[in-house]
């Protein structure tokens, strides 16, 4: 290769590259096992201590110190209690590990990889459990080939029930507000349902209940009633209720703000940025028509 040819492939490099606002990198995959295999393939490919974080779209978490292509800790596991690698074998410990890794794979997509310098040096003693340990173990287990749960755009696409179908027991008089809010409850860090006059909050709870720091007080409430009117104003035209408006932070990380207006009341959930496919998946499910 000329010097020409280097300088102009990087020239065509710095001009492609774009700038992450997050160090997480998404995990291409649209089936679970797909999903597992590049997992694997990224224990298989670490060699430098590192903690590896993966992160799915409803929040769960995996998180374990890889070396030299081998698991040497487990420090977050999605439910349940972490293999312990200083009493257990080392047959249990890559059966464990292949079961971590699949219901990670197993999660709702979008999958997210944090590569992190571990929190203490790496013990001598510390052999961990090879990739090829795990890969076999992996075999025996065996993955559902569609996503369980994905992020939904349309009625069409498979979504995640289980919150709309605890907040459908209250009875279907219930108007989407108070269903949204009910749903909420096993992803929102704070929530709140007010009349659409926004003169008080019916119901609170949370880091949103009285006394909390998000507690919105009454001249709160009523102007962010008010702005949901002029909303509703300008576009009564071209959208019907219930609405669903969603407010993500800069970059992706912190927390996130949905808010679903029936006209009557609105729902507010702060939830953590990145469970915003739980929010996706409950509006979806109340949109459906047995909803």
């Amino acid at each position: 290769m000329m010097d020409t040819d280097i300088l102009e492939m990087l020239d065509d490099i710095g001009r492609s590259s774009v700038a992450r606002l997050t160090p997480a990198v998404k995990i291409p995959g649209e089936t679970a096992q797909i999903r597992r295999e590049k997992v694997l393939r990224t224990i298989h490919g670490t060699i430098l201590p590192r903690r590896l974080e993966f992160t799915a779209a409803n929040g769960d978490c995996l998180a374990i110190e890889v070396n030299s292509s081998r698991v040497t800790d487990v420090f977050r596991v999605q439910s349940g209690v972490a293999p312990d690698f200083e009493t257990e074998s080392r047959e249990d410990l890559a059966s464990k590990l292949a079961q971590l890794v699949s219901d990670i794979a197993c999660a709702p997509a979008p999958l997210e990889l944090i590569s992190l310098q571990p929190d203490t040096a790496l013990e001598a003693d510390d052999v961990g459990i090879t990739y090829s340990e795990i890969e076999a173990a992996c075999e025996g287990i065996e993955l559902p080939a569609d996503p369980i749960i994905s992020i939904v755009t349309n009625d069409s696409e498979p979504h995640d029930t289980t919150a709309v179908d605890a907040a459908t027991e209250l009875g279907a008089t219930d108007t989407p507000a108070q269903l949204f809010y009910e749903g909420s409850e096993r992803f929102a860090q704070g929530r709140v349902l007010a009349d659409g006059a926004g003169v008080e909050a019916l119901r609170a709870d949370g880091k949103c209940q009285a006394g909390e720091p998000l507690h919105p007080d009454a001249d709160l409430l009523a102007r962010f009633a008010q702005d949901l009117a002029g909303w509703d104003a300008d576009a009564t035209t071209t959208m019907s209720h219930p609405q669903l408006i969603v407010m993500r932070p800069s970059g992706g990380k912190g927390a996130g703000v949905a808010v679903l207006n029936d006209g009557e009341s609105f729902a507010i959930a702060v939830h953590e940025a990145r469970k915003l496919g739980a929010v996706v998946n409950l509006w979806t499910s109340l949109k459906r028509p047995d909803g």
